[in-house]
């Protein structure tokens, strides 16, 4: 669906002008998708190994392979409807998780909470190897069309972020910065670095 409407973008960019037009498109596209399911029988078209470890697949239409814990405009792909267990997923542990989708009705369901993805598992290393003829891909949103070959994804490096602790609010910012100019007592709100002048 996505590379659909990717090489129809590009043909006639002018076409894509507004938003409405974009999800109608991409509507489209998914509609089409429903009916001729050019993806289908996946797992005679591919083979899935996560640490080494050879996957069984069911008659899928997509694997999702995420590192972050929302997907698709903020679907909480892992967790899916919290009505199976699961091991939780965490930004610091290093594993990717993948999942399988039936096809383009089953993402829509499982956005909206009506269903639930195949969870395959997570992995440290997580090996595809494609062998059939030439399949739509994507990363990062940009899709294009990979021919037979041997993909390979592990989680690389992660980086430190800075964030607002969320046991404080906007408020408190308020107080203890009027309180900070007010003596020399106050002390830095929690998360909060006090900026010091000399004189």
């Amino acid at each position: 669906m996505a590379l659909n409407f990717h090489a129809h973008r590009e043909k006639t960019p002018s076409l894509f002008s507004s938003r409405i037009i974009n999800k109608a498109v991409y509507f489209f596209y998914g509609t089409k998708d429903c009916l001729v399911q050019e993806c289908k029988d996946l797992d005679k078209r591919i083979e899935l190994e996560l640490d080494g470890e050879k996957v069984n697949l069911p008659s899928l239409e997509g694997i999702i392979v995420c590192n972050i814990g929302y997907w698709g405009g903020g679907c909480r792909l892992w967790e899916g409807m919290g009505d199976e267990p699961c091991p939780p997923t965490r930004l610091d542990d290093g594993l990717l998780e993948v999942v399988g989708v039936f096809g383009s009705f089953h993402c829509a369901q499982i956005q909206v909470k009506l269903a639930n993805p195949v969870r395959l598992g997570q992995a440290h290393t997580v090996r595809l190897v494609l062998k059939s003829s030439r399949m739509p891909m994507q990363v990062d949103g940009e899709p294009w069309a990979q021919g037979p070959c041997t993909i390979t994804i592990t989680h690389k490096t992660q980086a430190l972020m800075l964030y607002h602790c969320a046991e404080q609010t906007d408020d408190e910012d308020d107080n203890s910065s009027s309180s900070e100019t007010e003596g020399p007592s106050a002390q830095p709100a929690r998360g909060q670095t006090v900026p010091t002048s000399s004189q």
